[in-house]
């Protein structure tokens, strides 16, 4: 008896806000096991203006129950109307915030104006979206006493958030949907609150209801716009009832249907697997077994939204020849590549070789004011065709489609009317009026007819045409790095910026036949430095940049939320360059002239002498 009085008297229920982790609840779902909960600790008696609107935003970091916690902060009729938008706010940190307070002379009411340096913004469509440096929250909350307590009769539509809380209370995750041709899945990053509702039934409707509005124009979804979706989730599997005016799907309709949900509920521990009706029918999806489809089947393969291989070689550049090697093995397998790449027959400054491994470009340096775009066929016998000429040419990739994307540094800005029309004599003078067509004319020739100011001009090069890519965002910047993803639906770019180089990504569409980049949303701000960039996967980069002293790699996800993760640097090596694809090692280019490779992010090991390795891509 003695001991259960000790043992009574040390126990006690905590009347502040402390967070603790949550243990997934009583049904123990794996999407809860990591989500932290939020004790509110609710209005307190007595407190001030500043102090009742702070505490407000503490807790409204707690989502449970439609925010109750929130709720208990506000009058009764604020209580029942208050309605958030679907939009959050985020700012850094609650200690950086400015209050400033004005109380009427009866005391009755007041009003408190908050202003914070704005992160990022959530939109109601789960799209985490960082805002640049500057941006500023700037808004006020109208209070009014309540039996003698300050409480909140008027407040923003929008939750604001901390970038802590968004850790804690948000999961992120991708939908996904196809390319323009249907061949590969391409993630969309979404934030969903981990506290509100079941995240597999969450999710599968925010995937049929469409892509977020950023990247909706660059992809393509199987789900008709009509489509109505109930969802259910029990035992580790999901049932999906889709009804639509369109009638019952084919079976290439079904199979990218299956696909989009499949890879979309793969990312949850705890779903299994799944069933599709449409209009009360079962979907014709070849591979299942009595209508129920696995998400981690093989049959999900084919459209694998990183879009590689096992077999992927690396290359690089030694004594002017480009060598390819299985990153995973080392020197002994390295070789120079077939054509005329690999007999360094041109000193080419940069190379990049096709998603598909049968094309090589590269950045011709042999003119002494000016560069060429060179390519050729990755094969015995090949030789290089000039695909663009008369210009500074300063990056090079390729996408999936084996598009070549090319950036031109203009310098202070684009040629003069007469230049141009002096370079075009110049043209009709050396090669007379019956130009060869497969020589191409020179870019100036093939821009609009109206001078334009700029820094950086953008090409499309699809077997052997070059086409001018419109992006009206980069006209007047510098673009250092320009890197396609395999999908073709977004391009990484390095931007110079106050004397740095900044990380961004944008999206690729394309409208009566004009490519176009636009949306440029910035990453990675957490590094003051990027001086290369590399896919590693359709949802993640890798780049060689600062965070602090030394330059190291680091692992950017596309959500646009999380710190970058570093992949440290070779030992006693200075990294001049990054390589990355789906599924391989990193490996860099260092100062010594030797090639380094990691596994693991950790270890580092010199694999070959060279210079400027790359993967496909």
């Amino acid at each position: 008896m003695c001991l259960a009085a000790l043992l009574t008297s040390c126990a006690s229920v905590p009347t502040g806000g402390p967070i603790v982790a949550g243990g997934g609840g009583e049904n123990g779902r794996g999407h809860q096991d990591d989500y932290v909960r939020l004790l509110p600790a609710g209005p307190q008696q007595d407190v001030g203006e500043e102090r009742l609107v702070r505490d407000f935003l503490r807790d409204m970091g707690s989502l449970e129950e439609d925010h109750r916690a929130a709720r208990l902060f506000m009058t009764g009729d604020e209580q029942r109307q208050w309605r958030p938008n679907g939009t959050v706010l985020v700012y850094d940190e609650i200690r950086d915030a400015d209050f400033t307070v004005s109380t009427a002379a009866d005391g009755e009411s007041a009003t408190v104006r908050m202003r914070a340096d704005q992160v990022a913004s959530i939109d109601h469509g789960g799209q985490y979206l960082p805002v640049d440096k500057g941006e500023r929250i700037d808004t006020v909350f109208t209070l009014a006493k309540a039996k003698g307590q300050w409480r909140i009769a008027d407040l923003p539509d929008e939750l604001l958030l901390s970038r802590r809380d968004i850790d804690r209370v948000y999961r992120p995750l991708n939908l996904y949907y196809f390319n323009q041709d249907d061949s590969t899945l391409v993630p969309d990053p979404v934030f969903i609150p981990a506290s509100t509702e079941e995240i597999p039934t969450r999710l599968v409707r925010m995937l049929v209801n469409g892509p977020t509005e950023w990247l909706a124009p660059a992809v393509r979804t199987a789900f008709p716009k009509d489509t109505k979706v109930a969802v259910a989730s029990s035992g580790g599997r999901v049932t999906v009832q889709l009804r639509s005016t369109g009638g019952s799907p084919d079976q290439g309709e079904s199979f990218r249907m299956g696909a989009q949900i499949a890879w979309t509920l793969r990312q949850l521990a705890e779903v299994q697997e799944f069933t599709v009706e449409v209009n009360g029918e079962e979907t014709p999806i070849p591979g299942g077994q009595d209508g129920v489809q696995q998400v981690s089947g093989r049959l999900w393969d084919s459209v694998n939204p990183s879009v590689g291989s096992d077999s992927e070689h690396a290359y690089f550049t030694r004594e002017g020849q480009l060598w390819s090697l299985s990153a995973g093995s080392g020197k002994q397998n390295a070789d120079p590549v077939p054509g005329p790449a690999g007999a360094g027959s041109a000193p080419l400054e940069q190379y990049a070789v096709s998603v598909r491994e049968g094309l090589v470009a590269g950045i011709d340096a042999a003119e002494k004011d000016s560069t060429s775009v060179l390519v050729a066929d990755l094969s015995d016998g090949s030789e290089y065709r000039t695909v663009l000429k008369d210009g500074d040419y300063t990056s090079l990739s390729w996408d999936g489609y084996d598009n070549l994307w090319v950036v031109q540094d203009l310098g202070s800005g684009a040629d003069s009317e007469e230049e141009r029309e002096a370079d075009s004599a110049a043209d009709d003078t050396e090669r007379g009026p019956e130009r060869d067509p497969a020589d191409p004319a020179p870019p100036d020739e093939r821009a609009d007819d109206d001078p334009e100011s700029g820094a950086t001009r953008l090409w499309q090069v699809d077997d052997g045409k070059p086409t001018r890519v419109e992006a009206p965002e980069l006209d007047d910047r510098t673009v250092t790095r320009l890197r396609a993803s395999r999908d073709g639906t977004r391009v990484a770019v390095l931007l110079e910026e106050d004397d740095t180089s900044r990380l961004y990504v944008g999206r690729v569409t394309e409208h009566d036949g004009e490519v176009r980049l636009d949306r440029f949303k910035p990453l990675g701000s957490d590094l003051t430095e990027v001086t290369d960039v590399a896919w590693r996967g359709a949802d993640q980069l890798a780049v060689l940049g600062k965070r602090g002293g030394a330059v190291l790699g680091y692992l950017v996800r596309l959500d646009g939320n999380a710190e970058s993760t570093s992949a440290s640097a070779p030992p006693g090596a200075d990294m001049k360059t990054i390589a990355a694809a789906p599924g391989q090692p990193l490996l860099s280019g260092a100062e010594d002239d030797r090639i380094w490779m990691t596994n693991d992010r950790v270890t580092w090991q010199r694999i070959t002498d060279g210079t400027n390795p790359v993967y496909p891509g």
